[in-house]
C-alpha cells in the first residue's frame, strides 16, 4: 500500500486526524538516509478532499494531473469520497479545525452553511482577472456570499432528460416539448412493456429534480425563490399543483416500481442503457458516464437529451442544476498553495479538461466551443432560451431543510395519495427549524 493509499483509507475512517497524518507522511516522504543528499526542490502538497468519486469521477483526475504537470512548487494530493460520506466529512473536519487545504463544494446554500469556516478569495479573484472569465450570473449566484468571493466554479451541470434513442426511434417518438406530449409518449412506451422513466433515489437526491422542475414549470421563478427562503409554504396551492402533476405520473405507472430502492447510476442509468427504460431525468454528468469506457455510447446516436417539457406557457423557462466549485477553509495549512491551485484551475485549459471528462459546461467563458461535444453544444443553445438559472432543491435550501425535503419527496414516491399529509409535515418541520434558529 502506498503512502497516498494509506492516507485515503485513514481519511475516510478518521477525518479529524487526516491532515496531521498527511503532514507526517509528507515529512517522512522528504526524509532520506543519513548518507544520502536530500533533493534540491521538494514540492509542497495541497491536500484536496472532493466528492467526484465512482461514476462522478470523470474529469477531475485529468485536471489534477494537468495541474501537477504545470507546477514546480505545489502538488495536489487528492482524497475522493462518496458523496454522502463527503457531506459528513466536511462538517467533521471543519468543526475539528484541521481541514484539508481545499474542498470541492456545491454552490448555494451549502456554502452559506459553512461560510464562517471558509476564507474569501477576493485577492485571487482580482489578481487573476476572474471577472472577465466568469459570467456575472455565475459570479453572483455561485461565487459571491455576503459581498465577498468564496468559491471558484469548476463545473456547471444542467438537469434534463436523457433517453435511449433506439427505443424512441422504434416507437416513432420525438422528444416531447409539452406536458401533454410527454404524457402521451410515456403511455406509448408503457404499452410496450418498457418502463417510461427510470428513477433511482435510494440515495434520495434524484427525486428532488421532479419537485424542482414541476414547480419551475408551473409557478413563477420568484415564488420558487420565496419557498426556498422559507417565505412561502409547502401547503400553498402552488405546491399542491406540483403534487397533483407528480402523482399523475406516479400512479400511472410511468416510473419503475423500485425507484426508492435502486441507485441513480447502477440502477436507473443502467436501465436506460440496457433498454429496460426509455429515459431518465438527470444531470449532464451522465454524459461522461455514457460516453466512457464502461458504456461507449455515442452522443446523438445511442442516446440524446431533451429539456423538461413546458407545462404552463405563461411561465418563462428556467434551467436547473448544480455548480461545483472549490473553497478554502480558514485553517488550511497550505493556504498559499490552495490559492495558487485556484488560480490555475480557473484557467481555460484546465476547465476544458474537466468539462471533457465530466460532461459539464466549463464556467470559464474563454473555453473554446470546440471543447464541447455536439450534445453539449445543443444543450448550450437550449440554455440561451432560459431566463433564469436555479440551483437544485438541496443546494437552494439550508442542509437541515434539504434533509427534510428529500425525505418527503421519497415518501411521496411511495405514498402519492398521502401527499397533503406528507407536505404538511414537511411544512411543520421547516417551521420548527426556523423557530429554533430564531431562539
Amino acid at each position: 500500500m502506498t503512502e497516498r493509499d494509506r492516507f485515503r483509507k485513514c481519511r475516510v475512517l478518521f477525518p479529524a486526524c487526516a491532515v496531521a497524518l498527511l503532514v507526517c507522511l509528507a515529512w517522512t516522504a522528504g526524509c532520506v538516509d543519513s548518507g544520502q543528499q536530500a533533493p534540491a526542490v521538494t514540492r509542497k502538497r495541497v491536500t484536496f478532499l472532493h466528492y467526484f468519486s465512482d461514476t462522478l469521477s470523470g474529469g477531475i483526475d485529468d485536471m489534477v494531473k494537468a495541474f501537477n504537470a504545470q507546477q514546480s512548487s505545489y502538488e495536489i494530493a487528492v482524497t475522493p469520497l462518496e458523496m454522502e460520506a463527503f457531506k459528513t466529512s466536511i462538517r467533521k473536519t471543519l468543526e475539528a479545525g484541521n481541514p484539508p487545504d481545499l474542498y470541492s463544494y456545491w454552490a448555494g446554500a451549502r456554502v452559506v452553511s459553512v461560510l464562517d469556516k471558509l476564507q474569501p478569495i477576493d485577492d485571487v479573484w482580482a489578481a487573476g482577472g476572474f471577472d472577465r472569465l466568469f459570467s456575472p450570473m455565475i459570479a453572483e449566484s455561485a461565487c459571491t456570499y455576503e459581498g465577498k468571493k468564496y468559491l471558484l466554479p469548476i463545473t456547471q451541470h444542467l438537469v434534463c432528460f436523457f433517453y435511449n434513442r433506439s427505443i424512441f426511434e422504434k416507437l416513432s417518438l420525438k422528444p416531447p416539448a409539452t406536458w401533454d406530449e410527454f404524457l402521451a409518449a410515456c403511455e406509448t412506451i408503457k404499452k410496450t412493456g418498457i418502463v417510461p422513466i427510470a428513477l433511482g433515489s435510494k440515495a434520495p437526491w434524484p427525486a428532488q429534480f421532479w419537485f424542482d422542475y414541476l414547480l419551475l414549470r408551473t409557478a413563477p421563478f420568484e415564488y420558487r425563490q420565496r419557498l426556498m427562503r422559507g417565505e412561502a409554504h409547502y401547503t400553498d396551492p402552488e405546491v399542491k399543483r406540483v403534487c397533483d402533476l407528480w402523482k399523475q405520473i406516479v400512479t400511472a405507472g410511468y416510473f419503475n416500481a423500485d425507484a426508492t430502492k435502486i441507485m441513480w447510476d447502477t440502477g436507473a442509468n443502467e436501465m436506460v442503457f440496457q433498454g429496460k427504460a426509455a429515459m431518465t431525468l438527470m444531470g449532464t454528468w451522465v454524459i461522461g458516464s455514457y460516453c466512457g469506457e464502461s458504456h461507449n455510447w455515442k452522443c446523438g446516436v445511442d442516446f440524446d437529451y431533451f429539456m423538461f417539457p413546458t407545462i404552463d406557457k405563461a411561465i418563462p423557462p428556467v434551467a436547473l442544476g448544480p455548480v461545483d466549485g472549490l473553497v478554502i477553509p480558514k485553517n488550511a495549512l497550505n493556504a498559499e498553495g490552495a490559492k495558487e491551485t485556484i488560480r490555475l484551475l480557473a484557467g481555460a485549459e484546465n476547465q476544458a479538461i474537466m468539462s471533457r471528462g465530466s460532461g459539464a459546461f466549463a464556467p470559464n467563458l474563454m473555453v473554446a466551443n470546440s471543447t464541447y461535444s455536439d450534445i453539449q453544444e445543443r444543450i448550450r443553445k437550449d440554455l440561451q432560451t432560459c431566463r433564469f438559472w436555479a440551483f437544485n432543491y438541496d443546494l437552494a435550501v439550508p442542509p437541515a431543510v434539504a434533509d427534510l425535503g428529500l425525505e418527503a419527496f421519497n415518501e411521496f414516491l411511495e405514498f402519492p395519495d398521502l401527499h397533503e399529509e406528507i407536505f404538511r409535515r414537511l411544512e411543520q418541520g421547516v417551521a420548527t427549524l426556523a423557530a429554533g434558529e430564531k431562539r
